[in-house]
């Protein structure tokens, strides 16, 4: 099960056919809602809760709740303040705060406005480990996916020494090491400078996270085990597989409640094709006004036992889709009437064709394209 936004929970846009009355939602009401985005594990990972204010439908943006008064408290009635680090991002002040299986923890925020509000009572669950993340190459399908080349999917395999039902969340980080196009071996700023490195800023790596939230339960499976349930799919389409990748899951134990909260998400994302099939709803989360009830809440705070794995994969045989950048060699012959404000100008001595420029600067600068060229300490070669 996946979902690309967790918080785009409300149906919208209008009728196609004329054998149903088309539905018009009230979309005011859902503006101007306190969102809670919060996650407790036991892991090493701080705390982290983001606030904001749901915008209207029709102008999706993310909207910070500054100045709020953050902490969790556990079973034992401690308290962790939680400090905003950036507008609406809240962490532990106790860098070394974390949670404790079995324990329970509940979240309590108070805003500039006098609002309170309280999350449920949630105990951490134990985690479960991951027994395998692999990949496995895959052609496009149509009958069972939208994929328009051929890439790796990846799956995950666990299985849990208890016999209740587990319910899990995986979230993932990717890491990718990529290439730009062309060396630099000299620069233009007025004149032609040989460049010393030409190949020193051609190589990055860059990390992302995974859009997809991906969940899952053993309710109707025994043994109470995971088996082959898919990731996310990387495609041929891009650089990411086109030298050495990995990703890093991240596997969170969570309640039945929290499952159900991203489950009814993901039904009614399904519907968004056709409002008048099913009326928008507010999905409600764990968190509750203190003094108003029935005031709409929306997110989850999320407290659960987290396990991980991290894999890698090399380049694989198989024929790749992305798009190099081409060399102009004709625009050579003008470089002295550029103007400065584009100074300095990469160019590379291609062998056997000679000096070319290229459109782009990230053609030669692999940083430009959001990559550092210095790898992660977590990187294997």
């Amino acid at each position: 099960m996946r979902i690309k936004n967790i918080f785009t929970i409300f149906l919208l846009l209008f009728s196609i056919t004329s054998c149903v009355d088309e539905y018009w939602p009230e979309l005011d009401k859902y503006e101007n809602l306190l969102v809670v985005d919060g996650l407790l594990t036991n892991g090493n990972e701080p705390v982290l809760v983001k606030l904001s204010v749901a915008s209207p439908v029709n102008d999706k943006q993310f909207i910070p709740q500054s100045d709020g008064k953050l902490y969790i408290t556990d079973e034992n009635g401690i308290i962790t303040q939680l400090s905003e680090t950036e507008p609406g991002t809240y962490k532990a002040s106790d860098n070394f705060f974390c949670g404790q299986a079995g324990k329970t923890y509940q979240l309590h925020i108070t805003l500039p406005n006098g609002q309170s509000y309280n999350s449920d009572v949630c105990r951490l669950k134990a985690s479960t480990p991951i027994d395998s993340v692999y990949g496995i190459v895959e052609s496009p399908d149509f009958s069972k996916n939208n994929h328009h080349f051929p890439g790796i999917q990846f799956y995950i395999q666990n299985h849990s020494e208890v016999n209740d039902t587990s319910y899990y969340l995986w979230k993932l980080s990717q890491t990718y090491k990529y290439r730009s196009t062309f060396d630099i071996d000299f620069t233009w700023a007025g004149e032609f400078i040989p460049y010393p490195n030409p190949d020193s800023l051609r190589t990055c790596w860059r990390t992302t996270d995974v859009k997809d939230i991906l969940f899952s339960s053993t309710k109707y499976l025994n043994p109470n085990t995971i088996h082959q349930f898919p990731l996310h799919f990387v495609s041929t389409e891009t650089k990411l597989l086109s030298i050495r990748y990995s990703v890093l899951v991240k596997q969170l134990s969570i309640s039945e409640t929290a499952f159900n909260f991203y489950n009814a998400i993901e039904e009614q994302n399904i519907e968004q094709g056709g409002l008048w099939s099913q009326q928008p709803v507010q999905i409600l989360g764990n968190m509750h006004n203190v003094n108003n009830p029935e005031e709409p809440v929306l997110g989850f705070f999320v407290v659960a036992g987290v396990s991980e794995k991290r894999v890698f994969i090399n380049r694989p045989d198989i024929e790749f889709y992305y798009t190099e950048c081409t060399p102009d060699f004709e625009s050579l012959r003008w470089i002295a009437f550029e103007p400065q404000s584009s100074w300095p100008i990469y160019i590379d001595d291609i062998m056997f064709l000679g000096l070319a420029m290229a459109e782009r600067k990230d053609c030669f600068d692999c940083r430009l394209n959001s990559g550092f060229l210095t790898p992660p300490s977590f990187w294997e070669d």
